[in-house]
């Protein structure tokens, strides 16, 4: 991620800087270059750690605004991400309803063992008609019927059977007997029959169930996904306001900040370099002192001897010749010879330095000083 990029370069601009802080705190400012009696300074204590340390608190205020802006983004996905794995975990878990639907075939099924049912119903209630028909043509069946039936009062208005011919009589017999050996095969059929239609009544009701279930888990996912877009412009807001503060805030603080302390680094490295620089300079400012001293010494021994050979030469005429030259022939006939003197022209700087002498402006640094700062230098080239 960008964000993330953005943030290790500033903990990498950061660690770069305290780096460089770090030589700074531990080089010694060399003692010689200091006031007698001053305290040990290193070059650290010659910057404004103010400037770090305000930056630094501005840019862990800005990255503490981006975490929590980040965790309240965090949690608002964690959120949507959690609604929307319960929406497909309730997707996954509606009960299937199965295709094609089996209402028909059941409906049909059912109608077919109905149909058979009431078919056998009607031949055991013909088979009943029968025998009480016969009944009722045998000596005495009439009341036997009556009592049968229980149906007295019908019976007792109704009108005497129609004779009928032995031969028909026996034709009847014949058919009950037959039929009667088929009873229990009916009775059993009817029973089997209200066995599948208790078990096909069983299945619709198991399918509309099932039905009922899915129903019910897609109207929960109705109101999931109901709720789900109610949240969703929340959502939205939250992702819009942490884009807008990484790009109004976060993103310009880091990188002005990643720039302002690469600036520094680059000053405080330049510091370091300048101070090391310095100690040669010294040390060169040193040799060209003492270059020029010793030239001014042995310009001042040549000008000493130059004035010594002028007044000798001086006494030699005047013993040989001032005898015969009268004192007012040359007004500087007697006057004794300039004296020159080669001295340090360095008024200003024996003020600034308390009035010693110039050299003590120029300390002499030591030979392992100098080589160590040469080798900062060369390195930093």
């Amino acid at each position: 991620m960008v964000s993330q990029q953005l943030l290790h370069d500033v903990d990498t601009s950061f660690t770069g800087l305290n780096s460089t802080l770090s030589v700074l705190r531990e080089t010694p400012i060399e003692a010689v270059l200091q006031p007698p009696g001053t305290p040990q300074k290193h070059l650290y204590d010659f910057i404004d750690s103010a400037a770090v340390s305000d930056l630094e608190g501005t840019l862990r205020a800005c990255i503490d605004r981006y975490n929590e802006a980040h965790a309240t983004l965090d949690d608002s996905n964690d959120a949507f991400d959690t609604a929307l794995e319960n929406l497909h975990s309730s997707f996954d878990n509606v009960p299937v309803t199965p295709e094609p639907s089996p209402i028909p075939d059941l409906y049909q099924d059912l109608e077919t063992h109905a149909t058979e049912a009431a078919q056998a119903f009607q031949s055991l209630v013909q088979h009943y008609d029968l025998c009480v028909t016969a009944l009722r043509h045998t000596e005495g069946g009439s009341a036997a019927a009556t009592e049968a039936t229980g149906d007295a009062s019908v019976n007792e208005f109704a009108a005497p059977p129609e004779s009928i011919s032995e031969e028909e009589r026996s034709e009847m017999v014949a058919v009950l007997v037959k039929d009667a050996s088929e009873v229990d095969d009916v009775v059993t059929e009817i029973r089997e029959r209200g066995g599948e239609l208790t078990d096909l009544l069983n299945q619709i009701e198991e399918h509309i169930t099932h039905l009922r279930n899915e129903a019910g888990a897609l109207s929960s996912i109705l109101q999931m996904i109901s709720q789900i877009t109610g949240e969703v412009k929340s959502h939205i807001a939250t992702s819009r306001n942490f884009h807008q503060s990484w790009l109004e805030d976060t993103r310009p603080t880091l990188l002005n900040g990643i720039e302002e302390w690469e600036n520094q680094r680059a000053f405080y490295e330049r510091f370091d370099i300048a101070y090391a620089e310095l100690l040669v300079e010294i040390s060169a400012r040193r040799r060209r002192h003492d270059k020029t001293k010793r030239k001014a010494e042995e310009a001042q021994k040549e000008l000493d001897r130059l004035h010594a050979e002028d007044e000798r030469a001086r006494e030699l005429f005047t013993l040989a010749q001032g005898d015969f030259l009268p004192r007012d022939i040359w007004p500087g006939l007697e006057d004794p010879p300039r004296q020159y003197e080669v001295r340090a022209v360095a008024v200003e700087q024996e003020i600034d330095h308390g009035g010693e002498d110039v050299v003590g402006s120029i300390p002499q640094l030591g030979r392992n000083v100098v080589e160590r700062a040469l080798g900062r230098v060369k390195r930093r080239m």
